[in-house]
């Protein structure tokens, strides 16, 4: 009986080898599935703007022995430039410095400050950001209104808000890859360039003279 059976399996090796023996046989195709590049922008980016600044302060009148004559307000509106340069750790927050100067173009005032900020954002669909400005700066105002001339230095709490919007063409660079940062693609957060428009408030009533001073500043960023 065992004799039978080692008959049986060597016939069905002999009979598969001829069935195989006169053919080529065929590898199967081999399937690549393509992996997405990944996308890894920097999250710093630069800015840069033009700037209207309001400026005022008392203005004292002497009389030609010194004493006091009249009190006026005096008021004046400036241009100038901003540089911007920041961090976005996130969609939601970014730190961000910041510098300026009214030297375009001014009257009685002429104002530089510099400072860094706290930036807290909300996405606005893809492309815009409403961002604020919670910080720290140093302003000073060379001021001349014909009857006094003094250069006024503040140190201090400075606020602002303003609106970002991307110009960047982000759908080529997602077709490429995916992006290794989990919040691009909301608000201004991709590589490119893009356009702000911004109010800060400098000061309010600092100094004997009460000085106050607010810019409102637009331009363009880019996001490396």
């Amino acid at each position: 009986m065992k004799k039978t059976i080692n008959t049986i399996a060597l016939s069905t090796l002999l009979a598969t080898g001829t069935l195989f023996g006169g053919g080529d046989i065929v590898p199967a195709e081999e399937v690549i599935i393509p992996i997405p590049a990944h996308i890894d922008p920097n999250p710093f980016y630069l800015g840069l703007g033009i700037l209207w600044t309001g400026t005022s302060s008392d203005c004292i009148c002497l009389t030609p022995t010194g004493e006091v004559h009249d009190r006026a307000r005096a008021e004046d509106s400036s241009w100038g430039g901003i540089i911007r340069a920041g961090y976005d750790f996130n969609q939601y927050f970014g730190i961000e410095a910041r510098a300026l100067t009214t030297n375009l173009s001014s009257d009685f005032y002429d104002v530089e400050h510099y400072g860094i900020f706290l930036k807290p954002m909300m996405p606005i669909g893809d492309r815009m950001n409403v961002y604020g400005l919670i910080g720290y700066g140093h302003t000073e105002i060379d001021a001349d209104c014909g009857t006094f001339h003094e250069t006024f230095e503040h140190d201090g709490f400075s606020y602002g808000i303003g609106l970002e919007y991307d110009l960047s063409s982000r759908d080529a660079d997602k077709e490429e890859g995916e992006y290794d940062r989990p919040f691009d693609g909301h608000g201004d957060q991709e590589k490119g360039w893009g356009l702000f428009v911004d109010y800060q408030n400098l000061m309010d009533d600092e100094g004997p003279r009460n000085y106050r001073a607010n810019i409102v500043s637009f331009g363009v960023t880019y996001d490396f």
